[in-house]
């Protein structure tokens, strides 16, 4: 009997290497070849690519439309497609008028609230011709049942692939605790992420002057505050790298930092940072938002309070490498995108 096949559509920017975008990645690419793997034709593609002309793509059993924004030329596929066969899929509260003034848009690109209001819009638009929903993220699928008429809505988390598993594995063989050149990392990604490492600015700097040989590597267009450019001797930058090279970037620190600010829209975010580097063979130390706290493991420590912060950055890792590897072999077991897969098959098909 032949399985039922799957197209991803994201709403990217990076119309021509969508792949290249991560959250597509997370949402779209790594599902599809888990479901591929499974037996299931599946495939890819921008949403400016699909609606230049929808008929290419109309012989697909199912349609995921990731962060959809409203169009015409949507509007008339989602009216004339029975409602079974598509689901709308969000990784960010992104479709949330209301909470715009949040967005990394916002906040840190210093774009205008009505602008981004308007974008917003347009996703709570295609959403909204939606009954059936996926979401990466527990507290995602609370807002989408408050804002929309769901028939059907299921948390499926973002998933590890199994390249990514793979390198990681191997630096994690290669690269024991013990053997790492930094002490702290820091992986920010954009430059929206400033306010997250201004906020553990303070318990950052009294771990670092207490200890004058900690050392922190960071990746990523971040401001460094003030108060640790003081520290830059101990600070020191790394090049951009590829993503399936990042776990060789990880693999160099014992410890990775994930701070966020305690917003609404943060609190919607998914925990990939903790489980991305916990891969790596990391002690992550992370603000438990609900898609880390979900987590229980060793390669994690929870913080709250700026107390909370300088007690995990101070004391040092006492788990055996074996314990460390078990640890690493768990979440990634808990995260694979083959796992998250098959949850997606038993909701929607």
């Amino acid at each position: 009997m032949k399985k039922p096949s799957i197209l991803f559509v994201s709403n990217t920017s990076r119309h021509a290497r969508p792949y290249y975008d991560p959250s597509t990645r997370y949402r779209c690419f790594n599902f599809a070849q888990s479901l591929s793997a499974e037996g299931h034709a599946t495939s890819c593609v921008s949403q400016a690519v699909f609606q230049k002309q929808t008929s290419l793509f109309s012989g697909y059993d199912y349609f995921v439309f990731h962060r959809p924004a409203l169009t015409p030329e949507l509007a008339e596929f989602l009216i004339a497609t029975p409602t079974d066969r598509v689901i709308a899929d969000f990784d960010d509260l992104n479709f949330s008028v209301g909470h715009a003034a949040e967005t990394p848009a916002v906040r840190t690109r210093f774009e205008n609230v009505s602008t981004v209001s308007k974008n917003l819009a347009k996703i709570a638009g295609a959403a909204s011709l939606f009954s059936r929903f996926s979401s990466s993220t527990t507290p995602l699928a609370k807002h989408l049942s408050m804002l929309f008429d769901a028939e059907k809505s299921a948390v499926i988390h973002n998933g590890i692939d199994p390249t990514f598993a793979g390198v990681s594995q191997l630096v994690r063989e290669h690269c024991p605790a013990e053997k790492r050149p930094y002490d702290f990392a820091y992986f920010p990604g954009t430059a929206s992420h400033n306010p997250d490492l201004q906020m553990i600015e303070e318990p950052l700097r009294q771990a670092l002057s207490a200890n004058k040989r900690l050392k922190v590597l960071i990746a990523g267009p971040v401001k460094i505050p003030d108060a640790l450019a003081k520290h830059s001797s101990q600070l020191h930058k790394a090049d951009y790298v590829a993503f399936h090279e990042l776990p060789t970037l990880m693999a160099k620190s014992r410890f990775v930092l994930a701070p966020l600010e305690s917003t609404e829209f943060n609190q919607c975010k998914s925990g990939l940072k903790f489980f991305e580097a916990a891969l790596a063979g990391c002690t992550v130390i992370a603000t438990p938002i609900p898609d880390v706290d979900r987590f229980e493991s060793i390669l994690l420590r929870k913080c709250v309070t700026a107390a909370d912060w300088l007690t995990a950055l101070t004391t040092p890792i006492t788990h055996s490498n074996t314990e460390i590897e078990e640890a690493a072999r768990q979440v990634d077991e808990d995260t694979s995108s083959a796992r998250q897969s098959a949850i997606w098959l038993k909701e929607f098909i």
